[in-house]
């Protein structure tokens, strides 16, 4: 038994090579036989085995044994470890729909995680996850005051205020998300469009996820830094040093990001957008980059920065890939409607589930097509739908389906997209659109609940943005009794998106350009 008792490492090591290379089930093995020998279990193999859980999707599961843990070992001293196990738990809730418990358990991670660095990260985690449901700023408030107060512990030294007399404008980009993503998708104009005679960008990347994107977007003749494996500290002593005028972060609160370095002040200007659909929360953050749409008052309350408001949109849509032919309306072939959702399901808020129920149960025959990586295990599927049990829905009229590479030949199968609230899609309506299919959106109070309505006013299709629940719920039951208009709309919409301002790169740097100019004077 001691010898048993002593090879803990070994067998910890052995799992973790497994699980590196994907072999999940024998890495969960050879943990499960160890602990069953032995009766021990250490914490370090417990963090390894929830990691392991993590990849194989099994969310369910992974609440219970992370609950059982924290248990277990709620007197550790290794505070590091039970952090990570709080943040695994989290990220499950946020992975199955529930956002705002996720939150807390984040909030949670950073009050005994040790670093403050990691601190931060688990911060910006609670901020993201507490976002995808409805709040008021008094609520988000609340989570960028615990951001502020845990960076004042970088006891990070401001650099001089300066205001610099370059012949151009150099624009620095702070991202962690510059290759196959959905932000490069929003932001490539930035970095091959912008005008050269009168600007220099320099991009300074986050990520260490290099591949044809990132090629495509270095092409562009800006000057990259690659400070993936530096300081906070030392990424601003870049930037300052490269005497940035603007400053233009394109993460927020999202994964690898480096809102710590805004704390240094190095650019004379600092904003953020594009990358993330809420405040900062940081007094050091000059602007946020919006439009007329996503924020029709020039100020509001869920901002703690100045709204700089573009008269089109506020990202101009590159996508990097090929999208397949446009296939004609499901609806011909089926004889009944078929909505969608390939939205992020952590969006789809049990009003939302409600509300589309309520849409299906108006339309004989309708059905609803639902995808994401959670139906990809057979636990998250039967979550899924004991959820709806709960809410008296009836998971019958829903097709669910998993994870997939070709997923934009699946939207073959839908005849109109139904947008989550008050999160809305962004990549996942943008794409929908761009194979012929309609999307209904609910317009909310700001920013990231706006989305959908910016999408719609740039192509002019108004009539699909509702005003409110029972709006939503009108707009989608007459479209869909409306198969002529569905067949019509299914062979013009890739173009009216080809010659929409969603994706005129050359007149959306015009305009950002122009925005920076004017902020710049104001300096």
């Amino acid at each position: 038994m001691e010898k048993l008792e002593g090879k803990w490492y070994e067998v910890y090591e052995k799992s973790r090579v497994l699980w590196e290379n994907k072999d999940y089930d024998e890495a969960q093995k050879i943990l499960e036989d160890f602990w069953e020998k032995t009766k021990i279990k250490t914490l370090p193999q417990t963090v390894l085995y929830a990691y392991i859980l993590r990849s194989k999707r099994e969310y369910i599961t992974l609440i219970n044994f992370v609950k059982e843990t924290l248990e277990i070992f709620k007197n550790a001293k290794e505070l590091n470890l039970l952090a990570i196990l709080l943040s695994i738990l989290a990220e499950s809730y946020q992975r199955i729909g529930k956002t705002k418990k996720a939150a807390k358990i984040f909030l949670k991670s950073a009050e005994i995680e040790p670093n403050v660095e990691k601190k931060l990260t688990e911060i910006s985690n609670a901020v993201f996850a507490r976002g995808a449901s409805d709040f008021s700023a008094k609520e988000m408030d609340f989570f960028y005051e615990k951001y502020r107060s845990v960076l004042k512990e970088l006891n990070a030294k401001p650099y001089e205020k300066v205001k610099y007399s370059h012949k151009k404008i150099r624009v620095g980009y702070l991202s962690a998300d510059l290759h196959n993503h959905p932000v490069s998708d929003f932001s490539a104009a930035l970095f091959l469009n912008y005008n050269p005679d009168k600007f220099i960008i320099y991009v300074y990347n986050l990520g260490n996820a290099l591949d044809e994107v990132t090629k495509i977007l270095k092409s562009g003749g800006g000057i990259w830094r690659d400070v993936f494996n530096l300081s906070f500290s030392k990424i601003a002593d870049m930037i300052r040093g490269d005497e940035i005028d603007i400053l233009v972060d394109l993460s927020g609160h999202t994964s690898k990001n480096a809102l710590p370095v805004f704390k240094y002040k190095p650019a004379a200007l600092q904003i953020s957008g594009i990358g993330y659909v809420l405040s900062t929360g940081l007094r050091e953050t000059d602007g946020f980059l919006t439009d007329i749409y996503t924020a029709p008052e020039v100020n509001s309350p869920y901002f703690t920065e100045k709204l700089y408001r573009l008269n089109h949109s506020h990202f101009c849509y590159t996508p990097f890939k090929n999208f397949p032919e446009i296939s004609t309306l499901p609806y011909l072939k089926n004889g009944y409607v078929t909505f969608g959702s390939f939205n992020n399901f952590s969006k789809v808020t049990d009003e939302v589930l409600i509300i589309w129920n309520e849409i299906l149960n108006k339309i004989p025959h309708s059905k609803m097509i639902l995808k994401h990586s959670l139906f990809d295990s057979v636990e998250g599927l039967q979550y899924t739908k004991k959820r709806m049990e709960l809410l008296g829905i009836s998971a019958e009229k829903f097709e669910f389906r998993g994870f997939g590479e070709n997923y934009l030949s699946e939207y073959s199968d839908i005849d109109i997209a139904l947008d989550t609230f008050p999160y809305n899609g962004g990549a996942t309506s943008l794409e929908a659109l761009m194979m012929g299919v309609p999307v209904v959106t609910l317009g909310g109070n700001r920013h990231g609940s706006r989305f959908g309505v910016s999408f719609l006013k740039n192509l002019n299709l108004n009539e699909l943005i509702a005003k409110n629940e029972k709006n939503y719920v009108e707009i989608a039951v007459t479209l869909a009794s409306d198969t002529e208009l569905l067949a019509s709309l299914r062979k013009s919409l890739r173009n009216i998106m080809l010659n929409s301002p969603l994706m005129d790169r050359n007149n959306y740097m015009k305009e950002l350009e122009k925005l920076y100019e004017n902020i710049l004077k104001c300096v």
